[in-house]
């Protein structure tokens, strides 16, 4: 397993403009997730495509008609859990969108999970929808406290809304909730070994 990072102007600032490598800004970001206190936005794992993978928007609670995780993807959300682990990272409360991928990346990483309604994906909501679970997961964000990260498992479309970041699938966002409102400090992207 192997892992890509990028620092984001968060961190940056933090560093006092300090320009870094790839890997010593993977390095920095572990090492703020290992301090706790942080949020990771997730992007769910990588689904099957192609004929019969299922759709992207239909929610279907028996996961037989909706879009399900590839043997990739199993095996990225097992790393990424492994690459927590690995590093002691605290993790607190794990909540994910209630679709098949973001639950099935949630327990294959973090062997637990909760459904939040305000992970569902944007673009099966109407726009009214869509801008308040984007609000309420601001304020979620922003309101986190505590010596654990809280991890939130979604989707792209909801990432964008929130940071305007495009995630590939099973990348993460470090963000630092700041005075009723966050910070990304920078994305790391997590790739199995044995792909």
């Amino acid at each position: 397993m192997d892992c890509s990072a990028r620092m984001l102007p968060g961190l940056s600032k933090a560093l006092g403009g300090t320009a870094v490598s790839a890997a010593q800004a993977k390095e920095l970001l572990w090492g703020r997730l290992a301090e706790g206190g942080h949020v990771v936005l997730m992007r769910h794992a990588s689904v099957a495509s192609g004929p019969g993978s299922g759709s992207a928007l239909l929610r279907d609670p028996s996961c037989l008609r909706e879009r399900r995780l590839s043997d990739h993807g199993k095996a990225e959300a097992r790393a990424l859990g492994q690459s927590f682990r690995r590093r002691g990272i605290p993790v607190g409360e794990v909540l994910h969108s209630p679709y098949c991928r973001t639950t099935a990346t949630a327990h294959l990483a973090f062997e637990s999970g909760t459904p939040l309604a305000e992970l569902t994906l944007l673009d099966a909501l109407d726009p009214d929808d869509a801008s308040r679970h984007t609000a309420t997961l601001r304020t979620l964000i922003a309101s986190h406290h505590g010596r654990r990260n809280l991890i939130l498992v979604t989707h792209e479309p909801n990432i964008v809304a929130l940071t305007r970041e495009h995630l590939a699938p099973a990348a993460f966002l470090v963000l630092q909730p700041r005075s009723g409102d966050f910070e990304a400090l920078g994305l790391i992207g997590i790739h199995p070994s044995n792909q």
